[in-house]
């Protein structure tokens, strides 16, 4: 990706950099489609092994209404006054997540809220595609 100042200089991050960024983040946007348009929605989410986990209601315009439907996700942090920052995309087939025992298991992650509405579900968006880049200055 090419930096749009001179003095700035974008890196690409590779795949653990990418993991560990994506692991500290608590806010992020899934991009999905809603009415074959495509639609972006800030979301809470977690890492849970292989997958992004998204809390989710059972009328949630985001919720996977067919199996495996490919979204992406996106977290990033971006500092204005130092103009740096960082961007983390992950592309994979997307699913719902309903069974009782396994809502329940994914109540118990580190949630900044705790998980209490009822029908509850979760979005599941396997880790397929990762990548990510890192903004700062340029090096004199």
């Amino acid at each position: 990706m090419p930096p749009t100042d001179q003095d700035r200089m974008v890196v690409p991050l590779d795949d653990a950099e990418c993991r560990a960024l994506l692991l500290g983040g608590r806010i992020g946007r899934l991009a999905f489609t809603q009415h074959a348009l495509p639609a972006i929605q800030p979301v809470s989410y977690r890492v849970h092994e292989a997958e992004v986990v998204i809390p989710a209601l059972a009328d949630s315009p985001f919720l996977p209404r067919t199996g495996d439907a490919v979204v992406a996700f996106g977290v990033d942090s971006y500092d204005d006054s130092t103009w740096t920052g960082w961007s983390v995309t992950v592309v994979g087939p997307s699913r719902s997540i309903d069974d009782p025992a396994v809502v329940a298991l994914l109540d118990t992650l580190p949630w900044s809220l705790p998980m209490t509405s009822r029908g509850r579900r979760y979005v599941a968006v396997r880790i397929g595609l990762l990548s990510g880049w890192r903004t700062g200055p340029r090096p004199p």
